[in-house]
């Protein structure tokens, strides 16, 4: 069992699952609810626990009343939350998601995250002993460069490069591994290349660039290489990328880099198999998952 550091964002989710999305004026009795934390420090954090890790959160959430559901869903996943609020009596970022049964496909309406801050003027080096891995989102970025900073030379440093975000220069040096969305594109990169080329030269030892069901395209130290993404009849696909940065930092730390981003992806895919961030964690089936697709 190993122990990790998820530096970024938390929110509440609330998930109406429906037959079909609603029309204008239209009221639609939801076939089914659920309420969690998401974002993507949390929900991998969570995916890091699955796996039979212990997780630490540094993030912030808050006491607004809202925010305890989030505190509550995250302690029951075995997720201690480091709350660093700088507004604790704020609404936290609140995301509202409809998944349409009928074919997967969902919408999402949230609140601003910019606003958002942490509190100044922490003393990092009490947040960072003894972790084994560091994932950050590209969330918090003051405290994330200060959060790698402090422990470089130490733990892996995976970055969960969703979108590019600015700032994100001063952490990028940082980093060991940066697991990147087809959406994320650094200054002057025009393709993939541009971008691992751009990677490898400030330093990161391992790029990948994730694309939905498509393969992966990964380089590390020169070499580069396709991932195949398992393929299933995915019911709802939210969430899956946070869930393959979670179980990636449980694999990197027993396997090479290609190896964990295969095992992670197995781990991202099953997860569309169920509705919302939470379900595919049934401890006896995804862990026997594990161990076979380990065994390949």
């Amino acid at each position: 069992m190993a122990r990790g550091l998820f530096v970024g964002l938390t929110t509440v989710d609330l998930f109406n699952i429906v037959d079909h999305h609603p029309s204008p004026n239209q009221k639609l009795m939801a076939q089914c609810q659920d309420v969690c934390a998401g974002g993507p420090a949390a929900n991998a954090a969570v995916a890091f626990c699955a796996c039979g890790n212990e997780a630490d959160l540094f993030t912030g959430i808050g006491r607004h009343p809202t925010a305890h559901i989030a505190l509550e869903d995250l302690q029951n996943h075995r997720v201690k939350v480091l709350d660093q609020a700088a507004s604790p009596d704020e609404l936290p970022v609140l995301s509202s998601i409809i998944i349409d049964s009928s074919t997967g496909n969902r919408c999402v309406v949230y609140s601003n995250t910019e606003p958002r801050t942490l509190a100044p003027d922490q003393l990092h080096d009490q947040f960072v002993g003894g972790y084994k891995v560091v994932l950050f989102d590209g969330f918090y970025l003051e405290h994330a460069v200060s959060i790698a900073k402090t422990v470089q030379g130490g733990p892996f440093t995976v970055l969960d490069g969703g979108s590019w975000k600015e700032g994100l220069e001063e952490l990028l040096p940082y980093i060991d591994y940066a697991v990147c969305s087809a959406d994320f594109s650094a200054p002057g990169c025009a393709s993939s290349d541009d971008l691992f080329d751009y990677l490898e030269d400030v330093g990161v030892k391992g790029a990948a660039i994730t694309r939905g069901a498509e393969p992966i395209r990964y380089r590390t130290r020169g070499h580069q290489g396709q991932i195949p993404v398992t393929q299933v009849q995915a019911i709802d696909t939210l969430g899956a990328g946070d869930i393959l940065h979670g179980t990636f930092c449980h694999h990197i730390l027993t396997s090479s880099f290609p190896k964990s981003l295969d095992m992670a992806a197995y781990s991202a895919s099953h997860s569309c198999l169920f509705y919302g961030t939470r379900e595919w964690i049934n401890a006896n089936h995804f862990q026997d998952q594990t161990n076979e697709i380990r065994k390949k």
